[in-house]
């Protein structure tokens, strides 16, 4: 929004430089973008009367102008298809300077196709007036030749951001008013000074209200006999200057008391009125109507229209009509100020796509007991610019009474809200200077009148909010805050989730978030046949076919990580999330926190020594395998349970005594088709709920042996159905005291050794932690292991 100084200043006497207007409107809560002065990019610059024209004798499209600057009579050669006889225009002499990019230049005598031409007229653009240079400027005839033009239209310029909070900030009285209150300046309400004379507008027009609810007050003047034409230049240089166009004397009449008074007028052709009839309705569905800027608008019966007897003319609050607009024929109009719900004009504009300034306001609210001030103000200014007689009385229906709203506010709570020690004087001067009357209760309490202009304020806080706006929030002090933390502790789930977080972090994984909907495109692809279809939650209402189920994996959002990334040529991808997931459990629905591992791609970078290699199955493996110990968990199980979702041979579920906590591998190559993914993807999932049951936090140590021990291996044939953690498990039955550890050295499969079977070689190592170990006591318990376990796997071993 543009305020011009000069206006505000009609209003309120300020003395004060613009940086610092800026600074209190801006603390007020008007920030102010910045400002800009005007009329600036020229000196010298006069009012030229033109006397005589003529065709220059060497150019078609060049005329020689004898130009009076009051004095004397100069020769200009100008090249502006409005230059004629008897206008009034910027004349800048010979000496006269004006600033084009930036650079100031001096106007000299000079010849143009031979003639001499003794100084320029000018267009606004050329001033930097305007962005107008459709010709030379045309100024008021009354205008005295030889009149400084920077008198006329030096100006600064508010450019103010307002928050659809303030729409009674939004004209120049407001921000007057605002002003006003911030600096203890009077306030100056523009003059109202009109003469009513001719037939009593009953006579003359009826107005019926039959969308009560839409419209709850309509009022309108009949001015007659006006005279349609340009408007005077302090009226074109003040909505100018407000960054509005100039149209004609009445069109910007109702725009100029819009910015001074900030409530939207409208002008019809009285005589395109059929039927002499205002009726305030909804429109007909389907209704064809053609607004003011030349298109054609299908109306919905949710629309607010204005109509006469026949036919819409305006829709309420947005836009007027082609069909009454006022023209140069106009010699009678009807002039309209309404209040309409704020509402059906929001719904309105965005359904048309046509936003307004008038539909702006009417959207922020406006005030409906200044309709009868706002309409009185333009019915005086049109009668001053362009005639007319103005019909005796007012049309003047509302369906409701607009009262004031009273709003208890309490001294104490001022305070205890905005720390401040303020007085009962100090506040009332506030609302004082808000235009808020009040009753004082005598113990703590205002009961404050809320004027219906200030739609924004509706409770006690608010009101608060401007004492603190108008006392300053530059002068509240700043103490330190108190901060008290909650005696409530974190939920263990979450503490947990924190502690697998930094674990995995710790392991050079990132960390992905995914949806926790997902649709039936991404569940087609995983076919998780681990849960049955019974437990898949599905959304009720979803925005999204592809948002319309709740997953029970993790697995098909991070597909659709490895998809994206590999789409967008990122092959290296390993992560982690920890979200939740949801299924039905009989009648209960279930929600649990779990982890994902992801990897793809290459388990370490390109090195000119080392070939790449893929993650395998025992890179995640590793990496889980150091969770547990993290987590102090001992002697995991890892089973292989035939999972549909991963790979027959590259997958294992994970157990802690008999309790399973997840599963992981490597996803099955046809989910990989289905995805159309031909890097490896290698997955785990584990319940968070399951591996906190299990996770201890007691540190074990162990005293470093002082005695050697001594070590064996063992190589045997054994088919490859066998799990080797079940190999592990038969030795550690046997109860040894000696053994202290068993590896696995290697596993040889060749097609030389019978079909389903393979080389593996444990390496025993023995120690007595009270002494030094005998050779042939470690023989004898090294034989006796091997005895026990192959007599376990007889059936397995090949001898």
């Amino acid at each position: 929004m543009r305020i011009p100084l000069s206006w505000l200043k009609e209003y309120i006497d300020l003395n004060l430089e613009p940086v610092e207007i800026a600074k209190i409107l801006t603390m007020a809560g008007l920030e102010v973008d910045g400002y800009e002065e005007i009329g600036k990019g020229f000196s010298g610059v006069i009012v030229g009367d033109v006397l005589e024209v003529e065709k220059h004798p060497n150019a078609d499209k060049l005329l020689i102008a004898l130009v009076s600057d009051g004095k004397e009579i100069h020769q200009v050669v100008c090249g502006a298809s409005n230059c004629r006889k008897g206008l009034k225009t910027a004349f800048a002499p010979v000496g006269a300077s004006l600033i084009d990019e930036g650079k100031e230049f001096k106007i000299k005598k000079g010849k143009l196709r031979g003639i001499e031409s003794n100084g320029m007229l000018c267009s606004a653009k050329e001033l930097q007036i305007s962005n107008e240079d459709d010709g030379i400027m045309e100024l008021s005839e009354h205008l005295q030749a030889g009149t400084a033009l920077n008198t006329l239209y030096s100006d600064t310029i508010f450019e103010i951001s307002l928050t659809p909070n303030l729409g009674h900030c939004a004209s120049i009285v407001g921000v007057a008013r605002e002003l006003s209150a911030a600096t203890s300046h009077p306030l100056r309400y523009p003059h109202l000074v009109f003469k009513e004379e001719g037939n009593l507008i009953n006579n003359s027009l009826t107005l019926d209200i039959e969308a009560k609810e839409a419209c709850s007050r309509y009022t309108c003047r009949v001015i007659k006999n006006v005279k349609v034409g340009a408007s005077p230049d302090w009226l074109k240089a003040k909505i100018e200057k407000s960054g509005l166009r100039s149209v004609n004397n009445i069109v910007d009449v109702t725009n100029y008391v819009l910015l001074e008074m900030g409530h939207p007028l409208h002008a019809f052709d009285y005589d395109l009125v059929k039927g002499k009839k205002i009726v305030v309705r909804m429109a007909q569905e389907g209704e064809i109507f053609e607004t003011l800027d030349g298109k054609e608008r299908i109306l919905k019966d949710s629309h607010l229209v204005i109509a006469d007897s026949e036919k819409p003319i305006a829709i309420a609050g947005v836009m007027g009509g082609r069909n009454s607009e006022v023209s140069e024929k106009t010699t009678n109009i009807i002039l309209e100020s309404a209040f309409f719900d704020p509402i059906f004009v929001r719904k309105t504009s965005k359904q048309l796509g046509l936003q307004t300034d008038a539909s702006k306001r009417f959207e922020r609210g406006t005030d409906p007991n200044q309709l009868i001030s706002v309409l009185n103000r333009a019915a005086m200014l049109i009668q001053m610019v362009a005639g007319g007689i103005i019909e005796d009385s007012i049309l003047d229906e509302q369906t409701k009474d607009f009262l004031e709203l009273t709003i208890r506010c309490r001294l104490s709570r001022i305070n205890q809200i905005l720390g401040t020690t303020l007085s009962r004087g100090e506040v009332e001067t506030i609302f004082q200077s808000l235009g808020f009357h009040y009753q004082w209760d005598g113990q703590d309490s205002f009961m404050v009148c809320v004027p219906t202009y200030r739609t924004d304020v509706k409770e006690e806080i608010d009101l608060i909010e401007e004492v603190a706006r108008i006392y300053g929030y530059d002068h509240i002090p700043r103490n330190g805050g108190r901060y008290q933390t909650s005696k409530l502790p974190d939920a263990p789930i979450y503490l947990f989730e924190k502690e697998i977080q930094s674990y995995l972090i710790a392991e050079g994984l990132q960390e992905f978030i995914t949806c926790d909907l997902i649709g039936p495109t991404l569940v087609n692809v995983v076919q998780n046949l681990s849960m049955p279809a019974e437990a898949i939650v599905k959304v009720l209402n979803p925005t999204s076919i592809e948002q319309s189920i709740l997953r029970t994996s993790l697995l098909p959002g991070l597909l659709q990580v490895v998809k994206y990334n590999l789409d967008h040529q990122n092959h290296q991808i390993n992560g982690f999330e920890i979200g939740r997931i949801h299924f039905k459990d009989g009648d209960q629905y279930q929600e649990q926190s779990v982890v994902g591992i992801l990897l793809s791609g290459f388990s370490q970078p390109y090195h000119f020594e080392e070939k790449k290699r893929e993650y395998d199955f025992y890179d995640l493996k590793g990496i889980i395998e150091n969770l547990l110990k993290e987590l102090g968990i001992e002697k995991p199980q890892f089973k292989n349970l035939d999972l549909k979702t991963f790979h027959s041979g590259r997958q294992a579920s994970l157990f802690v005594d008999e309790l399973e906590v997840g599963s992981f591998g490597e996803v099955h190559p046809s989910i990989q088709r289905r995805l159309d993914v031909s890097q490896r993807i290698l997955f785990g999932e584990f319940n968070l709920h399951d591996l906190m049951q299990v996770a201890t936090k007691l540190e074990k140590v162990k005293p470093l042996a002082i005695y050697p021990g001594s070590e064996r291996d063992w190589t045997f044939t054994i088919k490859t159905s066998v799990p080797f953690a079940e190999i592990i498990k038969a030795i550690h039955e046997q109860k040894s005291d000696l053994l202290e550890n068993v590896l696995l050295l290697d596993i040889y499969r060749s097609e030389k050794l019978t079909v389903g079977h393979q080389n593996m070689t444990l390496r025993f190592i023995y120690r007595d932690f009270s002494k030094t170990i005998a050779q042939e006591v470690v023989e004898n318990e090294h034989q006796r292991l091997k005895t026990a376990v192959s007599q376990k796997f007889a059936n397995d071993l090949k001898q």
